[in-house]
């Protein structure tokens, strides 16, 4: 399994820093969010932090990326990032986190504890980087009882699954490797 802090970019954070990148490349001004998901972007490879998207924002770069406008930005993004991909308890996991969350926001989180690459050198992710302030608030008032049920879960599971952790749920400026969290 991978070393690396993995951090999943939900559909918002991941578009924030294509149109960033795109917004560079044409020379025009950006926003504050595109501004703080580009300094994720960059502060990634410097500090081991693997950037991974979802499914859905992996669909929409493939047809931008045919477009002349943008094929020259979602390539190199798409190089430097990996698409999750729900792995075994998936399902599971995302219908007991629609109790808290929509099904949007249920699958994301679900992904970020049992997600997987393609390559299945990953299981579960350290972070999930959104601008999505209802999730985070959610997520940090309801994490106690989500992390119960997890426990209950994983006391049927077989390894790796009975494994898996819950993510930090953090906008992109709050993202550090681990081991450097704040105190």
């Amino acid at each position: 399994m991978s070393d690396l802090t993995r951090c999943l970019l939900d559909k918002v954070t991941t578009r924030r820093m294509v149109e960033g990148l795109l917004g560079l490349a044409e020379g025009r001004e950006l926003s504050e969010e595109e501004l703080l998901a580009l300094d994720l972007y960059e502060r990634a490879s410097a500090q081991g932090i693997q950037l991974l998207i979802v499914p859905p924002a992996e669909n929409v770069l493939r047809l931008l990326e045919g477009l002349p406008r943008y094929s020259a930005v979602v390539q190199p993004f798409l190089n430097c990032t990996r698409v999750v991909l729900p792995a075994r308890y998936f399902k599971r996991w995302a219908r007991r986190l629609r109790d808290y969350f929509t099904r949007e926001d249920a699958a994301v989180l679900a992904l970020a504890t049992f997600g997987t690459s393609k390559d299945i050198d990953v299981l579960g992710m350290h972070f999930v980087a959104t601008f999505d302030q209802p999730m985070i608030n959610q997520w940090t008032l309801q994490q106690g009882k989500i992390g119960e049920r997890l426990d209950a879960m994983r006391r049927d599971l077989r390894p790796p699954y009975d494994r898996v952790t819950l993510p930090q749920v953090l906008r992109p400026e709050e993202i550090l490797p681990s081991g450097e969290e704040e105190n």
